[in-house]
């Protein structure tokens, strides 16, 4: 069974964006519209996993820079911190929620960006991620997935499988599994099928791992 290309896209949605200054052009979002899906993040049932958003460049997905975010409301005005992985990380609160603030971010002119939200793993992983970790953060993200999809997503949602490691650079060597998979990386991204994995393996990567996402199968 395939997933509709919507849910596949990590529920993707766009929006054309325009310069708003000289060298900066500003995302502008009501918070009200973030909100009903950043509430997955204050629900039991997946505590090491959580919705994020991120700005993907549209001509080829990589991650927008976020130069600076702010929310404002009439004369009120709160500074967004800005990681190092450009989420847009915006606070879960139900008093804002009622008071809908503006929510803007600042990239850079001349790009159209696509407000993309991922399931993501909270946890920060260094070089290597291990078959518990993989085991653990499987069935959390196939919680979190079915809740955003709602009541009729276990009707055509696959289960999630694995994951999808996320690399701050390609790799040109594949890598191999204890068990003789060859894992190869495309695009900066490695998938790591839990049935592929050894108990306690560990995998290890010669760069550092950005995030890590579920991977479900397509077919």
């Amino acid at each position: 069974m395939k997933l509709p290309h919507w849910f596949l896209a990590g529920l993707v949605a766009s929006t054309s964006l325009y310069a708003s200054a000289a060298l900066a052009q500003n995302i502008d979002m009501r918070y009200s519209t973030l909100f009903s899906k950043l509430k997955q993040n204050v629900e039991e049932g997946h505590d090491d996993v959580k919705v994020a958003f991120f700005l993907l460049d549209q001509r080829d997905g990589s991650v927008c820079d976020v130069h600076k975010g702010w929310m404002r409301k009439d004369e009120h005005y709160e500074a967004l911190i800005i990681p190092e992985s450009n989420e847009l990380d915006i606070p879960v609160d139900s008093n804002l929620r009622q008071a809908n603030p503006d929510v803007t971010f600042v990239i850079d002119e001349g790009i159209t960006c696509d407000v993309s939200m991922q399931v993501i793993a909270r946890d920060h992983f260094d070089t290597s991620i291990t078959q518990a970790d993989v085991a653990r953060l499987t069935p959390q993200m196939q919680v979190i997935l079915s809740d955003l999809g709602g009541m009729f997503s276990d009707w055509f949602m696959p289960e999630v499988e694995g994951v999808v490691v996320h690399l701050s650079s390609e790799l040109v060597d594949p890598i191999q599994l204890t068990n003789g998979t060859v894992v190869t990386v495309a695009d900066k991204k490695a998938v790591l099928k839990l049935v592929d994995l050894a108990i306690a393996e560990k995998v290890d990567f010669p760069v550092s791992i950005v995030k890590v996402t579920p991977w479900l199968p397509r077919d």
